[in-house]
């Protein structure tokens, strides 16, 4: 199996589908302006009290809004809409349909159905992340770009991997529809520094569900706050994470049973 031409096909199917409902994007775009507006007002209410949050200026709290949207974009680009029907899959035993299919079921689970006009989400988070470090008035180094793509990189691996963990839940408790309203809920933390968090929440965040690599330590990299040793972690943690998924998914499949029993 061609991994990149797999890849290509459903590429191509989903931009001949999608192109279909263009009036989509008006509305994708219209829901990212406004998400961004309410999350730009919500900071200001805090900075009207406080000058920090967490050791971050306003800012950079933007530039770490920037990143979060950005990743939000990949989340609901392609996790949601295709990871995000396995649960009733497995279910159902619709995936029987899947696993006689001659591609890898993971790889085709993953990327078989994409919302591309949520990639302007992606588009808007850096282009505000881009906007908040000109107000910082700083311009990243090559070296910190570097490290940037690197940890935004970690964090998609570590996103993807919590959300094909949650969905394999499936294989044995069945109904687990709603974990994926969980996963929002935990998620919206990594709006803010892990930084702000107290003790226990900041070890939660970061060891136990890690949103803190989601959001915190990619923006830290444009900020200037990230040293080499942490963004090479970052990339373990992210290399970490996608190869227990495999190892999960493959545990997983041998307790799928199919729709006949």
């Amino acid at each position: 199996m061609n991994v990149g031409r797999v890849l290509r096909a459903l590429l191509r199917m989903n931009v001949v589908e999608e192109l279909q409902y263009r009036a989509n994007f008006v509305a994708s775009l219209l829901g990212t302006v406004f998400w961004i507006a309410m999350a730009l007002l919500t900071l200001a209410l805090f900075f009207r009290h406080t000058v920090q949050l967490g050791g971050w200026d306003y800012w950079e709290v933007v530039v770490l809004l920037g990143v979060f949207n950005a990743l939000t974009g990949v989340i609901e680009a392609v996790l949601r809409p295709g990871i995000g029907e396995l649960a009733d899959e497995v279910r159902s035993g619709k995936l029987d349909l899947v696993l006689t299919r001659p591609v890898d079921a993971q790889l085709y689970v993953s990327f078989r159905r994409l919302d591309l006009w949520r990639l302007a989400d992606v588009a808007f988070g850096l282009m505000l992340a881009g906007y908040a470090l000109v107000r910082v008035g700083r311009l990243p180094s090559l070296l910190d770009l570097l490290a940037f793509v690197v940890t935004m990189g970690s964090a998609v691996a570590v996103v993807y991997a919590i959300w094909v963990a949650l969905m394999s839940l499936a294989f044995w408790l069945v109904a687990v529809e709603n974990l994926s309203v969980l996963f929002d809920a935990v998620y919206e933390a990594a709006r803010y520094p892990v930084s702000a968090y107290p003790g226990a929440l900041r070890f939660v965040f970061v060891y136990l569900v890690p949103v803190a690599w989601t959001t915190t330590i990619p923006a830290s990299a444009l900020t200037g706050r990230l040293g080499v040793a942490t963004a090479l972690g970052a990339a373990g943690v992210g290399a970490l994470a996608l190869g227990l998924t495999r190892l999960l998914w493959r545990a997983a499949l041998r307790r799928y049973t199919s729709a006949g029993g």
